[in-house]
C-alpha cells in the first residue's frame, strides 16, 4: 500500500497553504480525498484570504472532494516564522480531534509560510507534499530523525469530471461572470457515432444532431458561431465532460454590469481549464490582396495607404494572441491552456510567437487530429479520465 492510500484510508486531515492559485489544492484533494480539509491563509485579501473563502465554497459545492462541511478557513502569520510554527501546533492540537492522522499541501502561500511549515512538518512528523507545475508530487514521509522522500505523477484526470463553471469561479479574483453561456454536452447520437462519421459530419457543419445544448449565448447569429460548435463537439468526442461556450465576464464590482471579456469555448481536461479562441474568416492582409485585384487601377497614393493598411492588419493576430494570454492568467491561472482554432492559415511570424509563449495554433482542416493529440498525448484517455467523466454525467 502506497502513502496516499495510507493517507485516504486513515480518515485524515489536510492543512493546506491557500494562495492565488487554486489547482494545486483542487488536484490535492482529487488525489488524496481527505477526511477534512483545513485551508490556512494569511490575512492578505488578494493573495490568501479570498482564494481561500472561494476554494472553501468550491469544495463545499462539489462534496466529492470533501465531505459537506468539511472544509474551513483558518488564518496564519505570513511574515513570522515562529508565529506560523506556533498557529500550526495551536491548530494541530484543537481544530481536528477526530482525525487519525495530519497531513500538511504546502505547496501554496509565501515562502516564509511554506518553510515554516515543512520545518513545523518535520518537528512533529507530520506527513507532507509539494505538487509541482507539471504534476509532480514529491511526499515527505517522516522516517526516523527525518523524512523519507518519494515521487510520483499525479494524474489530471481524476479532476476530468469537476464542473467548469465552478472551476472558473473558483479561480477568477478580478472579473465575476456576468453570463454562464452555454452548456454543451454531446448528444445520445454524438455518443453513438464512430469517430470516422462523427468527424465528417463535424467538418460538413453538420454538428446540431451532435450536441445536447443548455442555455444562452448570443441572440445574433455571428460568423465564428459555427466554428465554435464544431470545435466544442471535436472536444466532448475526444473526451471531455463538457464545454461552456460564450461565457461573459465582468470587473468583480457592484457598480460595474458591462462585460470586457467573451471566451468562446472554455472546458476542463487533464487538471487545467482550456481556453479555445475561435476565429473562422478570412485574414485582413487577404481582404487587402483582394480589394486591390478588384481595383482596375491603383494610384500611388492609394496603393501606399492599402500597403500600411495592409501592414497594420497583419499585426492582429498576434494582438489577439496577446489578449488570450491575458484574458488565460486570469481564467486559468499558471495552469491554463490557450489553443487558437482558425480556418486559414496564419503567417510564420504569428505561428513563432505563439510557440515561445506555450499557445497551440489549430487549424480548421485538422481540428479531429490536432485535439486527439493535444488531449490524448500519450495514447486514449485512461481509465481515470473515462471514469472521472462518467461521475460527472451521472450527478
Amino acid at each position: 500500500m502506497t502513502d496516499t492510500e495510507t493517507f485516504v484510508r486513515s480518515g485524515a486531515v489536510l492543512l493546506s497553504l491557500a494562495s492565488r492559485q487554486a489547482w494545486p489544492h483542487i488536484l490535492a484533494a482529487a488525489h488524496v480525498r481527505p477526511w477534512r480539509l483545513i485551508l490556512l491563509h494569511s490575512a492578505d485579501e488578494n493573495e490568501s484570504r479570498r482564494p481561500a473563502e472561494r476554494l472553501k465554497a468550491f469544495f463545499d459545492e462539489t462534496q466529492d472532494l470533501v465531505g459537506n462541511g468539511g472544509t474551513e478557513l483558518q488564518e496564519i502569520p505570513d511574515d513570522n516564522f515562529q508565529a506560523v510554527e506556533s498557529r500550526l501546533d495551536e491548530l494541530s492540537r484543537h481544530a481536528a480531534p477526530g482525525a487519525r492522522r495530519r497531513t500538511l499541501n504546502f505547496t501554496g502561500g509565501n515562502k516564509l509560510m511554506a518553510t515554516a511549515a515543512f520545518r513545523w512538518a518535520e518537528r512533529n512528523k507530520v506527513a507532507s507534499f509539494y505538487l509541482e507545475r507539471r504534476n509532480r508530487l514529491t511526499w515527505f514521509e517522516p522516517s526516523g530523525s527525518g523524512f523519507a522522500t518519494s515521487a510520483c505523477e499525479l494524474k489530471g484526470g481524476i479532476a476530468n469530471g469537476l464542473d467548469v463553471l465552478a472551476l472558473l469561479r473558483c479561480q477568477l479574483s478580478a472579473s465575476q461572470v456576468e453570463r454562464p453561456g452555454q452548456r454543451l454536452t454531446l448528444s445520445k447520437q454524438g455518443k453513438d457515432l464512430g469517430e470516422k462519421e462523427f468527424h465528417e459530419r463535424v467538418m460538413q457543419g453538420k454538428v446540431d444532431a451532435l450536441l445536447r445544448v443548455e442555455g444562452t449565448a448570443d441572440r445574433e447569429v455571428k460568423e465564428g458561431d459555427k466554428l465554435e460548435l464544431q470545435t466544442a463537439a471535436v472536444v466532448l468526442k475526444h473526451g471531455a465532460a463538457e464545454v461552456r461556450r460564450s461565457l461573459r465576464l465582468k470587473v468583480d464590482a457592484r457598480s460595474s454590469s458591462r462585460p470586457h471579456a467573451e471566451i468562446d469555448l472554455l472546458f476542463n481536461w487533464d487538471g487545467r481549464l482550456w481556453l479555445v479562441d475561435c476565429k473562422d474568416r478570412v485574414s485582413g492582409r487577404l481582404l487587402v490582396n483582394s480589394l486591390r485585384d478588384q481595383l482596375p487601377s491603383i494610384p500611388p497614393p492609394a496603393e501606399r495607404l492599402l500597403r500600411r493598411l495592409g501592414d497594420e492588419m497583419k499585426i492582429n493576430p498576434i494582438k489577439a494572441l496577446k489578449e488570450d494570454l491575458v484574458a488565460n492568467v486570469e481564467v486559468g491561472g499558471l495552469r491554463g491552456k490557450v489553443v487558437c482554432v482558425r480556418r486559414v492559415s496564419l503567417p510564420e511570424e504569428v505561428h513563432s510567437y505563439a510557440r515561445r509563449n506555450g499557445i497551440d495554433v489549430v487549424e480548421k482542416k485538422d481540428l479531429f487530429q490536432s485535439f486527439r493529440r493535444k488531449m490524448h498525448p500519450r495514447g486514449q484517455a485512461s481509465r481515470e479520465d473515462l471514469d472521472a467523466v462518467k461521475r460527472h454525467l451521472e450527478r
